[in-house]
């Protein structure tokens, strides 16, 4: 696990600035350093700098990679990257794991490779050596990397399946830029810091990001997951073209049984683990006491072969939001050393600013903030891996709104399961059913600008020119369709990026289960009646962690996530940061927001009046213009 950049420029450009891009992500990386230096021509040979901040000796160059390294395979300083090939013809900078590695390497070697380190960086070089671009269908795991080929005279860039781990980019000017987070690319002396007023609009309206190519920095793009970029340095001016190599299939649907069904779902969970517990460090996990994080820990406890197995949780004093009792029935289940942090609006409020520059963009919840407690401790414990359940939800239809999209098509379809249905989730289904002011969302938009948070807070010309944009978030045209959505734009993409920002802002890196494309693939496919039946949701998971998981945690029918006691925080610790914030004019982004309303907004808010706006809006706006603040944005 690593944090890369890279600059790409005919002209050539400041070794100095690529030194100060990769350093500038130095949390991502505190086991060493590197850099790599190219000139253009099939036989020019690269310079490779390690662990030292020295200027090539060459000093015409076009092509520059650097990296910040977490070791968590092969510790030695054979692992050191950027890595290249023996004959110097490739090299690499790379960030993630592939967990399939092994098995890659097997093949390889049987078809003639050989391999000097015990890393799975080598094994990219080389299955790219035997197979070109086609390596990335050989690939199990996370990843975003720059690979340069010489005798090709092309970048080849890559992003995993799901995007779990960021790559951006930036062209202007005859210069490309690459890197792990945005914070270094808006680093560079040419870039500007101006915001993407439409973005700002679909942040403040319907609380998304990530869910385009596009980020809250105008000009500064995301690679998109499943696609790879082929930056073309043969001609007179840099030419790039990006690629989708996967797609998230939901045809053919699977004709299983409930048994067919929960035995395969069981396998390829259970194998998802395995190939993640591969690590030459310590592994944990995360543990919220939901159905989730105590699958994969009541599954992997057992298989952990390095020491004690430690898993983290974030926990309350109010009980209404507290999940301990659930965590401990987890932990006398299977043996693991528990550790539980209990985060505080003090501690958010001495932390926001702190949270939101590694965040690069806004956030849209104070809730992040409990997952930046547990990674902080993870650090603390010196356990660098940690599992997490991200992608559970969208796999396995965990979130309320998935039940009401399934009826809907229930009815839609005049399937006479609906009536069935309908009274089971009702009278057995998550008691917290649904809260309408999280609703209003997924309402056609037409009901959805009668509440607009927009309309409330922005200036109007600002909300004039971007309403008619928008697209629909509701039930889909099939309840597969619907999760591809939230797999692919709506929900797991923010999500990933705040579990990057999280874990590597503390160095750790964290891995995901459930967004094994095998086992997600599976469960998109599946019937719908299999993930969700009888009021029961995430039934294929209840039925394969029988005898697994502890009974009151398998039967739990309430969803809590990370849940924080958000109103109370922001109404008594984050009081006097949102009104200093708002006092003084002009705002950074006073495009977009208008002053008086803000101000009006929250002191009817901290006034308790019970027409104010809902309180993740108003931290949506707290968040954007401290982003804005943090960020110098203009």
């Amino acid at each position: 696990m690593c944090g890369i950049a890279g600059i790409v420029s005919l002209t050539g450009f400041d070794p100095n600035n690529l030194i100060s891009m990769t350093h500038r992500v130095k949390h991502r990386g505190p086991d060493g350093f590197g850099f790599a230096f190219f000139r253009l021509g099939a036989e020019c040979r690269g310079e490779i700098i390690h662990n030292e901040d020295r200027l090539p000796t060459n000093q015409n160059f076009s092509i520059g990679l650097g990296n910040r390294r977490l070791a968590i395979l092969d510790l030695s300083a054979l692992g050191s990257q950027p890595m290249a090939t023996e004959d110097g013809k490739l090299c690499i900078t790379f960030n993630g794991e592939i967990y399939n590695y092994l098995e890659v390497r097997n093949e390889l070697e049987q078809l003639g490779h050989s391999f000097k380190t015990k890393t799975d960086t080598e094994v990219i070089l080389h299955a790219y050596q035997e197979w070109g671009t086609d390596c990335l269908q050989k690939f199990n795991g996370m990843w975003s990397f720059a690979l340069w080929d010489q005798m090709k005279q092309r970048l080849f860039c890559s992003r995993d399946r799901f995007g779990v781990k960021p790559f951006y980019y930036y062209q202007a000017a005859g210069c490309f830029l690459l890197a792990s987070e945005i914070k270094q690319i808006t680093h560079f002396p040419q870039v500007q810091r101006s915001f993407n007023p439409a973005l700002v609009f679909d942040f403040l309206e319907h609380g998304i990001l990530d869910h385009t190519e596009e980020t809250l920095f105008a000009g500064v793009h995301s690679l998109q997951a499943g696609h790879f970029l082929l930056l073309d340095l043969g001609g007179e001016s840099l030419h790039f073209q990006i690629r989708r190599y996967w797609d998230l299939a939901i045809e053919p649907r699977l004709d299983l049984s409930v048994n067919e069904a929960t035995d395969e779902f069981r396998l390829r969970f259970k194998r998802a683990i395995s190939v993640r517990l591969r690590s030459d460090v310590p592994v944990g996990s995360c543990l919220s006491g939901g159905l989730d994080s105590s699958s994969i820990v009541c599954v992997a406890a057992p298989m952990s072969t390095i020491g004690n197995f430690h898993t983290f949780s974030a926990c309350f004093e109010d009980k209404a939001i507290d999940e301990r009792e659930y965590i401990t029935e987890v932990a006398e289940a299977v043996p693991v050393r528990l550790h539980l942090e209990f985060p505080t609006g003090d501690d958010l409020r001495n932390s926001l600013e702190q949270l939101i520059w590694h965040q690069d963009e806004p956030i849209a919840t104070a809730s992040v903030f409990a997952q930046w407690t547990i990674m902080k401790a993870a650090r603390r414990e010196n356990i660098p891996v940690l599992l997490d359940g991200q992608g559970g939800d969208e796999t396995l239809c965990g979130y309320r709104k998935f039940y009401y999209f399934y009826l809907w098509h229930l009815l839609k379809r005049s399937d006479p399961r609906f009536l069935q249905e309908s009274f089971m989730y009702f009278t057995r289904g998550d008691p917290s059913r649904w809260m309408w002011s999280q609703g209003t969302r997924y309402l056609p938009r037409f009901l959805r600008n009668r509440s607009s948070s927009t309309s409330a807070l922005c200036d109007p010309a600002f909300r004039n020119g971007y309403q008619g944009a928008g697209f629909e978030l509701g039930a889909g045209t099939s309840l597969a369709e619907r999760q591809k959505a939230d797999l692919t734009s709506f929900s797991l993409p923010v999500l990933l990026r705040y579990e990057d920002r999280n874990s590597m802002a503390h160095s750790i890196e964290t891995r995901l289960p459930f967004l094994d494309y095998k086992l997600a693939e599976f469960l998109v496919c599946c019937p719908d009646s299999i993930k969700l039946r009888n009021g029961w949701s995430k039934w294929i998971l209840r039925q394969a962690m029988k005898g697994t998981l502890p009974e009151r945690v398998r039967l739990r029918r309430r969803k809590l996530g990370f849940a924080i006691p958000e109103e109370i925080w922001i109404r008594a610790d984050l009081r006097d940061v949102a009104r200093e914030v708002f006092a003084s004019s002009p705002l950074r982004m006073k495009g977009c927001l208008r002053i008086q309303n803000v101000q009006k907004e929250f002191d009817n808010f901290f006034d308790g009046r019970p027409d104010s706006l809902p309180v993740s809006t108003l931290f949506r706006s707290l968040s954007l213009e401290m982003w804005a603040r943090v960020h110098s944005v203009s």
